[in-house]
């Protein structure tokens, strides 16, 4: 059994839980949730790259198994290298589309990357949808909107597309895809709209992004922060306590479920955080 720590109202208690498979078991030190938004963080000891891949393949069987297809949506980036990993027996891959969650204009690094991975296992190109394409930024962000809302692989029951599972990295700032803090992406949150087109230094001029409306409508969302540069951020984003726009990593939440994965590094500072909450409330 590996430790655990719950965290209700602010009160950290002991408990237990089960490995979920054997690389979390060998990998996976710590495990805790928080009930405030219902967050699942397991903290490893070094690379997890494995156990992203694990929670994948057990995606996209399910997925698979109920509707005969499965959406996922990724960014560039380390979370996506990750996926080399991935088995071609782990799932029929060929029942797998992959979208994106943002891309830089014009060097479209994230279709390059994604198409890179899942040629491996065998998901047919076609069924790797990049962003980009012709016409002005604005006219990609509508035309892949449409997609999003029109996709068979998409659940669209409701007004914003859920996606079965959606990965996403962070930066130190707390940024995700290319929701940046006090960014107009971020500022559009709770407003219906899909696929933003934006431009930021930050994402070295114009890109494409997802809104924080679509991130949290996808069923399952997996977010990567590794490395003491992410350690402040971590543990912002873990205790709930930032402004509206200061902190998207800490605002993504899924509506199924919502995993945060880190390290002895990233999760180094979450103890003091939650420390100063407890001395602020005495």
């Amino acid at each position: 059994m590996l430790s655990s720590i719950v965290a209700t109202n602010g009160l950290v208690l002991p408990a237990s839980v089960a490995p979920r498979s054997p690389a979390a078991r060998m990998g996976c030190v710590d495990e805790f949730s928080i009930s405030r938004e219902i967050k699942t963080v397991r903290i490893f000891d070094g690379a997890y790259d494995s156990d992203i891949c694990d929670e994948v393949t057990a995606a996209a069987q399910a997925a698979i198994a109920d509707k005969g297809s499965f959406s996922l949506a990724i960014p560039g980036g380390s979370v996506v290298a990750a996926l080399a990993g991935l088995e071609k027996d782990g799932a029929d891959w060929s029942k797998m589309h992959v979208f994106f969650c943002n891309e830089k204009i014009p060097s479209y690094p994230c279709i390059d990357m994604g198409l890179e991975q899942t040629k491996k296992i065998g998901v047919p190109d076609d069924q790797v949808y990049g962003m980009g394409g012709e016409g002005t930024p604005a006219e990609m962000a509508a035309k892949y909107t449409e997609l999003l809302k029109s996709h068979p692989s998409i659940d669209n029951e409701a007004a914003i597309p859920s996606v079965d599972m959606m990965l996403l990295g962070t930066g130190p700032d707390g940024h995700v895809g290319c929701v940046f803090p006090d960014g107009e992406p971020i500022k559009a949150f709770g407003t219906g709209e899909i696929v933003m087109a934006g431009n930021d230094g930050r994402a070295d001029g114009d890109f494409l992004a997802v809104s924080m409306d679509v991130m949290c409508a996808s069923k399952v969302v997996l977010v990567s922060a590794a490395g003491e540069g992410r350690a402040e951020m971590v543990a912002t984003a873990l205790s709930g306590e930032f402004g509206p726009f200061d902190c998207p990593a800490g605002m993504v939440e899924g509506q199924e479920e919502t995993l945060w994965f880190t390290d002895t590094g990233g999760i180094s500072k979450f103890d003091e955080e939650i420390e100063d909450e407890d001395e602020e409330s005495e």
